[in-house]
């Protein structure tokens, strides 16, 4: 069986031995650089990471939000415009009946029979 050795450093500050992998001296406390930057560096990774995950996440949600809002937007385009047709619709009725008013009006003021007139003297 082979010994697998440990690394081992001498604290700068106090003399002591131990494992490379520590960030700070277990008798001390002073940080050993190395170390601290690689913890520092994972650190931001594990944080760069997260945010990709909420980048998507916030990508999704905008595109959600974004469909909604046009789908919002073209029913109300289409509400505000079957308003507007039946607004001109109504008017060119109204305008259409207020027409055929003032020609009967005419009509009668010219002596002229209306349709209605002919058709009550034919029966």
């Amino acid at each position: 069986m082979e010994k697998i050795k440990k690394k081992i450093i001498v604290c700068s500050t106090c003399a002591a031995e131990y494992d490379i992998s520590l960030v700070r001296c277990p008798y001390c406390g002073t940080a050993y650089a190395p170390a601290e930057e690689n913890e520092y560096m994972g650190q931001l990774e594990d944080i760069r990471e997260e945010l990709e995950e909420h980048k998507e996440d916030g990508n999704k949600s905008l595109r959600s939000g974004l469909g909604s809002v046009v789908r919002i937007i073209i029913l109300v385009a289409v509400v505000i415009a079957l308003l507007l047709f039946g607004t001109m619709w109504l008017s060119g009725m109204r305008e259409k009946s207020e027409a055929e008013r003032q020609k009967e009006e005419f009509l009668i003021n010219q002596g002229v029979k209306t349709q209605q007139e002919r058709m009550t003297d034919d029966m």
